[in-house]
């Protein structure tokens, strides 16, 4: 059970490329393959890791790929007890989503208070992985999905040190053995813990 920020304290919860619905997913993820013998089976296991962690008083952002069929949208969202859902359209989103979501948009970019830092710690969520966001030579964090972890090796070796993760719930497992979401607090920690002001040299900078 990954920690909280505070017995009585609201949390940020981030995940991906949930798929509800998406009988596909266990085709072209094997792990899910190997973990649910069917769809109802995966769809009810994530919806329960979600429960488990996310209270309904927190906040949770889902960085695109919610759910397969639009018309279950609604049937997926009843099933989550958090209040305030965050999500960010990925490749398989309808426009219909924004009916069952706080926001709906292509990008959102956040700035959150951090126990024991005198500064924000600014979020950039995209569906996709980009190489540049706003605030990243200062501490500036990027989460994403889509890519369901299979690019997490080889981005750590072009770019080491970076401060950008997959938050796909499938990059989550391979991290953690849980289907779950991830918190702000396990973000920070690892992408290199107080989540710095300094200036951060990009990828493709020379470094000294």
């Amino acid at each position: 059970m990954p920690p909280r920020q505070k017995k009585d304290a609201a949390t940020i919860w981030f995940m991906a490329d949930t798929h509800f619905g998406n009988e596909g997913i266990l085709t072209h993820q094997l792990t899910r393959d190997e973990d649910f013998a069917n769809v109802d089976e995966m769809d009810a296991a994530l919806i329960d890791g979600i429960n488990a962690v996310v209270k309904p008083r927190d906040t949770l952002y889902c960085i695109g790929d919610y759910g397969w069929r639009a018309s279950r949208y609604g049937h997926y969202r009843q099933r989550l007890k958090v209040r305030e859902l965050h999500i960010v359209r990925g490749n398989h989103d309808r426009p219909s989503l924004a009916r069952h979501c706080s926001t709906y948009s292509d990008m959102l970019y956040r700035k959150f208070r951090w126990p024991g830092l005198d500064h924000r710690v600014k979020v950039h969520m995209t569906h996709y992985p980009i190489l540049s966001w706003d605030g990243m030579h200062h501490g500036g964090i990027h989460l994403y999905g889509h890519g369901h972890g299979i690019y997490e090796d080889n981005l750590d070796k072009i770019h080491p040190g970076r401060r950008s993760m997959d938050v796909g719930i499938d990059n989550i497992h391979r991290l953690t053995g849980e289907w779950r979401p991830i918190s702000l607090g396990e973000v920070i920690a690892r992408l290199g813990g107080d989540a710095t002001a300094d200036r951060i040299p990009g990828p493709f900078e020379e470094t000294v």
